[in-house]
């Protein structure tokens, strides 16, 4: 089990109890907030976010860093089990990766880079990976990452990490549509750069 004092930045809190390490899956919005969905506790249950009541930056000393708790309701997804439920749950992400400082404004928008919400599920050591994607009106699920490096678009602008991803549009009725994509995380927004209008 991983320790939280030692590697763990990603983490729930009950009222009482010592920290757990979790895995949360998260939905980063075009405006740059971070909303937990679920997470997974390392006995691999489930929890469904029902309710987030707050989000509160903070800053974390012994880390020398800024994160942010989230104060959230969530239940088990287990059909077999009776519900239950974490009432008044504290997700930590204590990284300065996940603070949402809302950096990024109208100066860094152009007309071939378009905010887009992304799905990700977040470690507890703080790596991530992509579950999906929205482009308008088409939502993708992410099959694989393939590349993930520190980045510029020179077509539209900013920099960022770039990851080159597999993914299908889950919106297609036969599933063919696979495809290569090019999303960037620019400081606490993600952007696909796409075709400008002339």
């Amino acid at each position: 089990m991983i320790s939280v004092n030692e590697k763990a930045v990603i983490y729930l809190k009950l009222d009482g109890e010592p920290p757990i390490p979790v895995t949360v899956r998260v939905c980063w919005l075009p405006n740059g907030k971070i909303r937990p969905l679920m997470y997974w506790t390392p006995d691999n249950s489930c929890y469904q976010v029902k309710h987030m009541y707050e989000a509160t930056r903070l800053a974390y000393l012994k880390q020398g860093g800024e994160g942010i708790r989230y104060r959230v309701s969530a239940k088990l997804q287990d059909p077999d089990s009776h519900a239950y439920a974490h009432d008044d749950v504290y997700l930590f992400f204590v990284s300065d990766q996940y603070c949402q400082k809302g950096f990024i404004d109208e100066r860094y928008e152009h007309a071939g880079k378009k905010y887009i919400p992304v799905t990700l599920d977040v470690f507890p050591w703080g790596d991530y990976e992509i579950v999906g994607f929205q482009v308008d009106d088409n939502e993708y699920k992410v099959e694989r990452t393939i590349a993930r490096e520190a980045r510029g678009s020179y077509k539209v602008g900013g920099v960022g990490i770039w990851h080159k991803v597999e993914a299908w549009l889950a919106n297609d009725d036969k599933g063919l549509s696979f495809r290569l994509v090019g999303l960037y995380l620019e400081f606490d927004k993600w952007f696909s750069p796409i075709k400008s209008p002339r």
